[in-house]
């Protein structure tokens, strides 16, 4: 019961709640009902704990415990976030480089398929100006 408990007390119940549930799971050898993409549900774990899913997060304590049992269980790794979303951010620019250069090089060929037409249009105008057969210059 967390009735009347500060934070650090609560914290160890927390604690010691997800350890009696991993020796229950280890005894009972039912590892595998609790894996979800090689890792433990961890709101299944609260659930049957009797604590919030943050717990699972901001128990430091907890957290170890539950990533132990991924390696132990599913030999799976924790995700290291901040370089996972390094590498997320790497390839956005990367693939926006990508995607610029290309459009910096469609653009350029582009222009210089008008300036080749503005050219001959130029060459047109000036023929007409200066009386080219079958062009008759009006005042």
């Amino acid at each position: 019961m967390t009735l009347g408990k500060n934070g650090k007390q609560m914290g160890d119940e927390y604690l010691q709640r997800a350890q009696a549930w991993k020796a229950c799971i280890e005894a009972t050898g039912k590892a595998h009902e609790y894996s979800y993409a090689g890792r433990v549900k961890r709101t299944e774990v609260a659930r049957e704990c009797g604590f919030s899913r943050s717990v699972c997060v901001q128990n430091k304590g907890v957290k170890a415990l539950l990533e132990c049992c991924d390696r132990e269980w599913f030999g799976t790794e924790p995700a290291d976030k901040t370089r996972s979303n390094a590498e997320i951010q790497a390839q956005v620019v990367f693939s926006d480089s990508d995607k610029l250069i290309a459009r910096v090089t469609e653009l350029e060929s582009e222009n210089k398929a008008l300036r080749k037409q503005l050219s001959r249009y130029r060459a047109l105008e000036e023929a007409i100006h200066e009386g080219m057969v079958g062009f008759e210059v009006k005042p």
